[in-house]
């Protein structure tokens, strides 16, 4: 019975921790997506304003993505 609750515990830590990197992530291709033209790293298909528009989502869903971990993290109490 103790060792199931540790583990629960356990499981209960890696899932926000998995959150914060994969909202880094999205923060990451987001930026690519705003400044990889402008910088000379790629060429794409998209026009520079649906580009743009994909960056900025992204940007916004990696931070949902840190904001969620980080309440699920520090501030979830059970």
């Amino acid at each position: 019975m103790q060792d199931e609750q540790t583990n629960r515990r356990l499981e209960n830590k890696y899932r926000p921790i998995g959150e914060l990197v994969r909202g880094i992530f999205f923060i990451l291709f987001g930026l690519f997506a705003i400044f990889a033209q402008k910088l000379g790293l790629g060429e794409f298909r998209l026009s520079p304003q649906w580009m743009t528009a994909l960056g900025v989502v992204l940007l916004l869903y990696g931070v949902f993505r840190i904001y969620n971990g980080i309440r699920k993290l520090f501030f979830n109490r059970n």
